[in-house]
Parts: C-alpha cells; structure tokens; sequence
C-alpha cells in the first residue's frame, strides 16, 4: 500500500456553550500493508481516518493511495467517499439496529430500494462463513457478542473490495482475553484478503500485533513516524523499548498539557 497523507483542517464544536476549535496537520507516509496511528484522546486520530475516507474535508493538502489521489486542495480534487475504495470499522460498529446481520453485512451492495439480490445474498454468506458467522444471518446486533458485531462489521468492509479498511479502536470495548482472540482473527483475516490496513489504537499490544508503520500524534499533529517492521528486523526484539518510549511519549506530553 502506497499512503501519503498531508493535510490541514480545523473543526469547531460547542460544549457547555463554549465554542471550542480544533486544528490538525497530520502529514506521514507508508509503504507497508499495515499501519498503526497510535495517540492519546484528543490528538487527531479519528479526524485523520474521516478524512482519508471523505467524510471530513480538509481545508488544504491531499491524500493519495496505491497510486490514486483521493484528495488535492490545489488540484480541486476530492472523490466522493463512495469512490475511495475504502472500507470503515467505526469503533462502536455502527450496525442498524433494525437490520439482520446478513443485511448489514451486506449494506453497500444492495441497489435501495430493492432488495439484495439473490447473487449478493450467496457472496454475503459466503463471507460470514469466512467470520464464522453465518448460523447468525437472521440474528440483529442485540442478540450479538462484541466479537461477533466486530466480525460484522469487518465483514461489511470486506464485501466493498476495498483497498485499504480504516479500522477506529477496534478492541477498546473488548476484555482483555477477548482482545487477544480477535487480534488473532484480524491478523489472519488481514493475511487471508491480503487487504492493507490502518488501524487506531491507544493500547502498545496493538502497536507490537500490527504495527508495520507507527505514526504517532500529538496535539493534532503527527509526533513521529517509524518503521517499526525494519527497526525490528534489523534490530530484533531489543527494539521494542524505544519504540515505546516514543509512544509513551505522546501521552507524557497530553498528561503535561492537562
């Protein structure tokens, strides 16, 4: 995966009747198939993964994947999301509620309002048997585990051919013993569709599991951005530690600032 990401946007929000902006100037680039963006609350992780995705507008700069430019402020280019290729796994899911698992699973190929034909209807169960799933295909997301919303919605993502799939804190509402297990699954899932990804996390596990690239952020800006697979293969295991100092550092800085 060949990802440039360079860009500037300012958001403003309300609370508690006071208005509050938030800038970020997230710029990094990779070559590798699995990317980590790690930080704490607050530092432009989401706001970066919206905007690779279309769902926010950067002021200026632009995104380009795999060869594509799906953003470029002095070229006037910025492809609708549903042009991007891109698949998303917001990190509450966002399942309907309403909808069966084989529905949503298959949201982006159905031709509303018609129903899912029956070609689409094979190809989504096909998939949830890939997540082992597809004894679940009538059920809706209340009668579901947190692993098995997070195999749906990874799903979903999947059945849109996607270059890439965003991945928002997929394990933070997860236990511990439940975190490990699915980190098993994303890797082999990873490794099975030999789809790239990037994926946001607060927790080191995650940067030791998948981090080709780490791209650090911190107050709205990318802190540092490391190759972690070359430093581990020429370095080994002995790198690790100072790849987590860099990490511990960030959050050092946003404990300091509050």
């Amino acid at each position: 995966m060949l990802l440039s990401v360079d860009i500037e946007l300012s958001l403003k929000t309300r609370q508690r009747r006071q208005a509050r902006e938030f800038s970020l100037h997230a710029r990094f680039e990779s070559a590798e198939d699995k990317v980590v963006i790690f930080g704490p609350s607050g530092s432009g992780k989401s706001v970066t993964l919206q905007a690779i995705a279309g769902l926010i507008k950067p002021k200026r700069g632009h995104i380009r994947l795999g060869g594509r430019t799906l953003f470029d402020s002095a070229a006037g280019i910025s492809l609708p999301t549903r042009s991007r290729r891109i698949g998303y796994v917001f990190q509450d899911y966002a399942l309907f509620p309403h909808l069966s698992v084989l529905e949503n699973a298959g949201y982006a190929l159905r031709a509303w309002p018609r129903p899912l034909s029956r070609e689409a209807k094979e190809r989504i169960l096909y998939m949830l048997d890939v997540f082992g799933i597809a004894e679940l295909a009538t059920s809706v997301p209340s009668e579901l585990s947190g692993g098995q919303q997070q195999r749906v919605a990874l799903a979903r993502a999947l059945l849109r051919d996607p270059e890439v799939v965003l991945l928002d804190e997929p394990f933070s509402a997860m236990d511990l013993l439940l975190r490990d297990k699915m980190r098993e699954e994303l890797a082999a899932i990873q490794a099975r569709f030999n789809v790239p990804f990037i994926l946001i996390t607060h927790d080191l596990e995650d940067v030791r599991a998948f981090a080709d690239t780490l791209v650090i952020f911190q107050h709205g800006a990318v802190a540092n951005a490391l190759p972690c697979r070359d430093i581990v293969q020429r370095e080994g295991v002995e790198a690790w530690p100072g790849i987590f100092a860099a990490c511990g550092g960030a959050f050092t800085a946003a404990a300091a600032r509050n």
